[in-house]
């Protein structure tokens, strides 16, 4: 996740307030979610006062007490809520991973939390269950069932002729010379209807992508699922879940569904660390702090990798994960509770 604009993160006005704030999304915790913030405000705002003369921060305290007026932000975020404010402008991101709450004001934003794992997954935008001869979608946010504007959800409606239910072994006599109106061998004439089926389904699904930037997950029986996947390459998947989700419950299917996303984050976790112990095998790490202070000046730096325990901010450490999302650099951050002390590793071209 990235912060919308970069204004705000370029922006050398001071002080650079972070507010990092869990969130219970559920209807009874909006008053809690709420008093939380006011919390972490009124700390904010004591270090203001004391620091800073006020019209350096006026704009600031006014955009973050409107905050409070909102109250759809503190009741459909997702598990955390990060905010930046400045006396110039002010930017709310959502987390998908839970925090703990901190409030900071100084000379750097708290970038790290949008820079761990699991908050620079794709997002897909549908969950595709695939069946023979029918898919259901769901959304990805709400897991509610939905329905594809354009899309035949069922065979039977993109190939009106099709009965799932027909003897394809029948056939039908008539006249002088009788002739015989039967079908193929049932097994073969599925198998060429989920063949149709499926490349009406390729090419819907291919056009959503291109058209709206649309991407899913599939799922479906493994047997199902191998058939299509087997018939080609496509751009629109953004990953796949070799299991059935149509009798699963809401509570079942958000569980399943964060089990991907974990899964998902541990292979971009290993992924990192892979590359880290390859780049040291290659003497192209860096541990020294003015070693990767000077390779950033000097656009040397591939990726850059924070390693803590999750509970510690550190300042320098922030200030550094600014200038690379500045320029570009892709920049990774690890919590790990070995990391009691925090570690900067770069690796540089």
């Amino acid at each position: 996740m990235r912060i919308k604009d970069d204004k705000l993160l370029s922006s050398k006005t001071e002080p650079k307030i972070s507010i990092i704030l869990p969130v219970k999304p559920e209807t009874p915790q909006i008053e809690e979610n709420i008093l939380n913030y006011k919390n972490l405000l009124k700390d904010v705002l004591k270090d203001l006062e004391l620091n800073y003369s006020r019209r350096f921060w006026d704009m600031a305290a006014k955009n973050l007490n409107c905050l409070l007026l909102d109250r759809q932000l503190f009741s459909t975020a997702k598990n955390s809520l990060l905010i930046f404010a400045n006396n110039e402008q002010m930017e709310v991101c959502e987390l998908q991973h839970k925090v703990m709450p901190k409030a900071h004001v100084g000379t750097t934003f708290l970038v790290q939390d949008l820079l761990l794992p699991e908050e620079n997954l794709t997002k897909p935008d549908y969950l595709v269950n695939i069946s023979r001869d029918r898919i259901n979608v769901f959304d990805i946010d709400s897991l509610k069932e939905v329905e594809l504007e354009g899309i035949h959800a069922r065979f039977a409606d993109y190939y009106p002729d099709f009965d799932a239910e027909s003897n394809v072994n029948v056939g039908s006599y008539g006249g002088k010379n009788p002739n015989f109106h039967g079908h193929r061998a049932k097994a073969e004439e599925q198998q060429k209807d989920q063949t149709i089926y499926y490349q009406y389904l390729d090419r819907a699904l291919n056009s959503l992508h291109a058209k709206k930037g649309y991407s899913f997950i599939l799922t479906g029986l493994p047997e199902v699922l191998d058939v299509y996947l087997n018939m080609g390459n496509r751009k629109y998947v953004d990953g796949v879940i070799h299991a059935s989700i149509l009798n699963l419950n809401h509570q079942e299917l958000l569980e399943k569904v964060s089990e991907y996303k974990n899964f998902e984050s541990l292979a971009l976790t290993e992924k990192i660390k892979h590359d880290l112990h390859r780049a040291d095998n290659q003497e192209r790490l860096l541990h020294d702090l003015d070693m990767i202070n000077f390779a950033l000046e000097n656009r040397d730096v591939r990726e850059l990798v924070s390693c803590n325990d999750g509970l510690s901010y550190s300042v320098e450490h922030n200030k550094m994960m600014v200038e690379s999302l500045l320029k570009r650099i892709n920049c990774r951050v690890l919590y790990s509770e070995e990391a009691v002390v925090p570690q900067m590793r770069a690796i540089v071209y």
